[in-house]
């Protein structure tokens, strides 16, 4: 009598993963593709005399080398307390990076590693300050159709020069969190 059910148990989980499969769709990856895209959300400061509640956003372009590797711009603009006195500071970046995809069917998990510029300035700022860093950031995508994406990002930020120099430190590790959506275009 058991040896009955077996077959039907594995003849449903079997059916049940190829309606699962088929229901889910298809990748969407390709080479050449081009992407442009918008985010926005929060962002933090930690360490020296910051509080870390902030807003901000972000422009971004990529373009896909292969299915997997893409090559990335963006563009961020967020407003921190990042001094213990004075008002609230401007946080830009420009970054390039690279970025690694991990296609699975729409959902689309990926990590990427950016260089970039910032310019902190105003509030509690005596001058502007332009910093060179360094950007990790994991995300997970999902791709509504070929031509539109929405996700959501973490990113950290990381000023080398503020790490050594303890005594005007206001930024050393920067946190954004922000969502996303991006239009893609160029599939062939």
């Amino acid at each position: 009598m058991r040896s009955a059910r077996l077959p039907r148990c594995v003849l449903a989980i079997g059916a049940a993963a190829l309606v699962f499969v088929a229901a889910g769709g298809t990748a969407h990856a390709s080479e050449g593709v081009k992407h442009v895209g918008v985010q926005g959300g929060f962002a933090g400061v930690s360490g020296g005399d910051g509080k870390f509640p902030g807003f901000g956003g972000a422009i971004t372009g990529r373009y896909d080398f292969t299915d997997a590797w893409s090559i990335a711009l963006n563009a961020t603009g967020t407003n921190n307390q990042v001094a213990a006195t004075g008002g609230r500071s401007w946080v830009f970046s420009q970054a390039v990076g690279a970025v690694y995809s991990l296609d699975v069917i729409q959902i689309v998990p990926y990590l990427g590693g950016y260089v970039g510029v910032y310019e902190i300035t105003g509030g509690g700022v005596p001058k502007t300050d332009l910093k060179l860093g360094a950007q990790i950031a994991v995300g997970l995508d999902w791709m509504v159709s070929r031509d539109l994406t929405l996700g959501v990002e973490l990113r950290e930020h990381i000023l080398p020069k503020d790490l050594f120099d303890s005594g005007t430190n206001p930024t050393p590790f920067y946190t954004t969190t922000f969502v996303k959506a991006e239009y893609a275009w160029g599939w062939f």
